[in-house]
């Protein structure tokens, strides 16, 4: 018997839907947002810049951010799954559902970390630094078009971590060419954001990078779960 081919993503459409999820509980994701990245964001730079502190800030950071990319795929995907859930029943049963899907995108967090690490260790300038950073960039993108739906797939159908890699992988199968072209996509849309904070300074900066912040985290919390919609499995 042929194998069945891999149904080809329309990202048109899977990002249509993403965004109109989004629309619809545009009220409990952007109190989740403001809770868990603007609110953070604001207080640790404005009273906790103290340099001894900051890894723990940027760690608390970078934990709430991950449980809001959880959350907001568990409200994207109930969405798409057609039920419609009142702002509190989003957050209540975003953050019960959230585990699985934190789990996964610590797991993913924690490999972004240990890149940052080994490219803070290549001798730029050189022909070795130029090497082991294209290395990275290329694997980075790899890893995006292979596991781009995996925190998602981990919330919806409640997985490990490596049963939700699996899942991901098996759903972006065929479709890698087009995932890249998003992730692409993303990152060219991330990029003003985050240098966009620079052009202000004091507490108008420090809100202007919380707001930025949040659109960024918006982007990759609904983006994945449109490509998990999108791939057919909703």
């Amino acid at each position: 018997m042929a194998a069945t081919r891999p149904r080809r993503l329309d990202i048109v459409a899977a990002l249509r839907r993403g965004g109109e999820a989004v629309a619809r509980d545009f009220a409990a994701v952007t109190s989740a947002g403001f809770a868990l990245i603007v609110i953070p964001g604001i207080v640790t730079r404005s009273f906790f810049a103290g340099e001894e502190l900051a890894t723990l800030t940027q760690t608390l950071r970078a934990v709430l951010a991950l449980l809001f990319v959880a959350l907001v795929s568990f409200g994207v995907v109930a969405r798409l799954r057609g039920r419609r859930l009142l702002p509190h029943e989003f957050l209540r049963e975003g953050l019960l559902a959230a585990r699985p899907g934190l789990q996964s995108a610590l797991i993913a967090g924690t490999a972004v970390m240990v890149a940052l690490i080994v490219h803070l260790f290549a001798r730029h300038g050189t022909a070795a630094g130029w090497a082991l950073d294209t290395l990275l960039l290329a694997g980075g993108l790899w890893a995006a078009s292979v596991a781009m739906p995996l925190v998602p797939a981990a919330v919806a159908e409640r997985l490990s971590p490596l049963a939700a890699i699996q899942r991901a992988a098996a759903l972006t199968e065929g479709n890698r060419d087009r995932i890249l072209a998003l992730a692409v996509g993303m990152i060219a849309a991330i990029a003003p954001a985050a240098l966009l904070p620079t052009a202000f300074g004091g507490e108008t900066g420090v809100l202007v990078r919380a707001l930025c912040e949040l659109f960024s985290w918006s982007l990759v919390a609904t983006v994945p779960a449109a490509v998990y919609a999108g791939l057919g499995e909703l």
